[in-house]
């Protein structure tokens, strides 16, 4: 399984040199608000290639930081579960202890 990984991640890695060296042209953003304003900013000279990859970097650490917001709310609801399942627990061991009658749903059908 290792190896399909490195294997996987060389080939991705050579696909991105090939890209990276068929598309060096460079080229200028611009960004202006054209029909409310007529300012444009420029960006000096940029290589294509460069302005992609920063494109789907920026695209992955978005989704990446949503992810664990995602995994950190999940986390949280896992604690307060266990917590209420120890709560529930301790709570069922007193009554056993207690001497007190069993709820309906516990009693087994004789």
């Amino acid at each position: 399984m290792k190896w399909t990984k490195t294997l996987l991640t060389m080939i991705i890695f050579i696909l991105v040199i090939l890209f990276s060296l068929q598309n060096k042209d460079e080229v200028v953003l611009r960004f202006g608000l054209y029909p409310i304003q007529d300012d444009v900013w420029e960006l000096p000279q940029l290589p294509l290639f460069l302005i992609i990859l920063c494109s789907v970097f920026v695209g992955v650490l978005i989704g990446g930081i949503g992810d664990l917001y995602q995994r950190f709310k999940l986390k949280k609801a896992l604690r307060q579960n266990e917590k209420m399942i120890q709560k529930l627990s301790g709570e069922i061991e007193a009554l056993r202890t207690s001497g007190a009658e069993p709820p309906s749903f516990l009693k087994k059908d004789e």
